[in-house]
């Protein structure tokens, strides 16, 4: 079973998650065979079924390092994550839900915004540049995580409180660099710009030890974490996976059985 970036393989009812940068930094997304460092290499036990094992990985572990290490995300704090529909996000909001915190998600069309809503999302915005102007907690904020990326990292930072912070770790609305991006001006005293990309894991800085990947898959095995994905393809079927990745109709996670 295979989910990019990232994937597993097992022996017995022991898994091992593969992380680190497979399929951007190390080539092998849809290889059959393919060489990553030992560090890069995480067991895990269960018996859950391949198709959720496969989500588990990219999305979790990378949301509980954006939410427990860089946002350092408590109970009862209020966080936004920026982008929720993602499979990513719906990972991120499941776990702060869970933790104990208030989520408020945002989605680019409301018509989905029930699956945030059963994953506990306290309420549901439509994403855009002016969000900030939009919502009544703005200056209150703990937390953003922003998965939409540059174009709306400055609009994140202006809903924070004094020592909040935002994680910037995904980058939904492209890659086009941030316009003159001025910290003196543009950022309130006293609050947190952070960055997260998954292909550390694995470096000395973050080890793979630091995720508590057993711990989530015992979660999801008990159903306090949902990690179905939305979709589950045949590689002969590859060419659709992706149409519907770049068409913004995956909903969540996708999942390619080789």
């Amino acid at each position: 079973m295979k989910s990019c970036p990232g994937g597993e393989f097992a022996v017995g009812s022991k898994v091992a998650a593969l992380m680190g940068g497979l399929g951007r930094t190390i080539n092998g997304s849809y290889a059959e065979y393919t060489r990553a460092p030992a560090t890069g290499v995480a067991l895990i036990e269960s018996d859950l079924p391949w198709e959720e094992l496969a989500a588990i990985p990219e999305s979790f572990a990378t949301a509980w390092t954006c939410l427990f290490r860089n946002l350092e995300l408590t109970k009862d704090q209020t966080l936004v994550i920026r982008g929720a529909m993602s499979a990513f996000g719906q990972a991120a909001l499941n776990m702060a839900v869970e933790a104990g915190a208030k989520v408020i998600g945002t989605t680019r069309n409301l018509d989905r915004s029930g699956k945030l809503e059963d994953l506990g999302a306290h309420r549901v915005e439509v994403e855009g540049p002016d969000l900030s102007k939009r919502i009544a907690e703005t200056k209150h904020i703990d937390a953003v995580l922003d998965l939409v990326g540059n174009s709306t990292i400055l609009d994140s930072l202006r809903m924070l409180r004094r020592g909040g912070r935002a994680c910037l770790a995904g980058w939904l609305g492209g890659l086009d660099p941030i316009a003159d991006f001025n910290p003196l001006l543009q950022m309130a005293s006293g609050v947190y710009l952070t960055f997260f990309g998954s292909f550390v894991f694995g470096t000395p800085g973050f080890p793979l030890s630091d995720v508590p990947l057993q711990a989530i898959a015992e979660k999801v095995a008990a159903g306090r974490y949902k990690a179905k994905p939305s979709r589950v393809f045949r590689f002969e079927d590859i060419r659709e996976a992706h149409r519907v990745m770049e068409a913004n109709e995956a909903k969540g996670k996708l999942v390619v059985r080789l």
